[in-house]
Order: C-alpha cells, then sequence, then structure tokens
C-alpha cells in the first residue's frame, strides 16, 4: 500500500483519515479490553485518540505555516507577539516561557526570524542591558495571515467533525482538568517493578 501524501490544509482530506483513525483506535481499546479486562483504559484510548488528533493539527499547521514562508516554531512566535497586543513586543523569556521551548530554540527562531524582516531587536525602555522581539510590519501582517488561515481550517474541521459548539465546551472543560494534572506518582508497586526489571 502506497504512503499517502499530508493532506494540505484541505479538510476534506481529514475526513477520510479520521475514519481510519477511529478503527484502528477501537480496535487497539477491544483488544486491550479482551486481553487486561481486569483494567480500565478507556480514558487511555481517549487520550491515544487525542494524540492522534493533535498530530493532524500539527500537520495542517506545518502546511499553513509553508504558504506564508515559515516554519511552524516561528509562525507560533509571531502568533505570540500579535496576541501580546500593541506595540507587538516581548521580551525573549516571556516568548520562550509561553511557547514551552528552550532559551536556546527561541534564539534561532528569532535570529532566523530577524534574518527574514517578520521582526526587530529593540532595547527594553526600562532596562538598557536587556532586549525586546517586536514585530515589523511585515511579521505583523504575516502573523494576522497566518492566524486567519488557522481559524478558517478549525472551523472546517469542527463543520466536518459536526462537533456541536456545547460538544466543544465540554471538550474544553475535560481537557482543563486533564491539564491540571501535572505529575503522577507511580505506585510502589510498579517502582519496584521497574528497578528489577
Amino acid at each position: 500500500m502506497r504512503k499517502k501524501n499530508a493532506p494540505r490544509v484541505a479538510v476534506p482530506v481529514g475526513k477520510a483519515v479520521s475514519k481510519q483513525d477511529n478503527g484502528l483506535y477501537d480496535d487497539i481499546e477491544a483488544a486491550w479490553l479482551e486481553q487486561r479486562p481486569d483494567l480500565d483504559l478507556a480514558a487511555a484510548c481517549t487520550l491515544l485518540r487525542l494524540e492522534r488528533a493533535n498530530q493532524l493539527h500539527e500537520v495542517r499547521l506545518q502546511e499553513i505555516s509553508k504558504t506564508v514562508g515559515l516554519q511552524t516554531g516561528e509562525l507560533y512566535v509571531l502568533l505570540a507577539l500579535r496576541r501580546s497586543g500593541k506595540p507587538y513586543e516581548l521580551r525573549p523569556t516571556d516568548l520562550f516561557r509561553a511557547l514551552l521551548v528552550t532559551s536556546g530554540a527561541m534564539t534561532k527562531r528569532v535570529a532566523r526570524l530577524q534574518e527574514g524582516g517578520f521582526i526587530l531587536r529593540v532595547s527594553a525602555n526600562d532596562d538598557g542591558r536587556s532586549e525586546l522581539v517586536r514585530l515589523t510590519a511585515k511579521g505583523l501582517a504575516t502573523a494576522d495571515r497566518g492566524i486567519t488561515e488557522i481559524a478558517k481550517v478549525v472551523e472546517s474541521v469542527t463543520e466536518a467533525s459536526g462537533l456541536t459548539k456545547a460538544e466543544i465546551a465540554m471538550l474544553d472543560r475535560c481537557l482543563r482538568k486533564l491539564l491540571s494534572v501535572k505529575t503522577v506518582k507511580a505506585t510502589k508497586k510498579a517502582s519496584r517493578l521497574a528497578a528489577t526489571g
């Protein structure tokens, strides 16, 4: 079977893929239910589906980034600056914390964006030793184009999925609960098994 190319921001392609994915995850869930009926793995299978939904979203974001001439991480920087409001500037530390990347990764992204004329580095008014990263007119236009495309694609995906506003709100509430759990300690029994394995 030939490997298909990644969908090009066209949502109807994703519709066919999701049916295939649902079957796969249904099979995984059924297999675990048969093999380990003593375990409740329903939430784990839901998280697998969530992971796949995120992968599909990332592919769409990569396509959008390509259309504006950037890598996805670079587009994220422009979007973070854009949503900060006028004058569309942030400290590099604020950027890497907001985007959950290392300072080294952010330094590389900022350098590439500055080279492309999307951002400027300017001195902070309150501290001459520190600098801010600011959108240029080109960066602002690119960020606006990028977020407009993202909004269109998300709207198309939502329509194609048949999700209602109430379902999206419920999904958001559920994800907030999941995200509130930062760390979970392994049980003592699992820790002993890992130590002896």
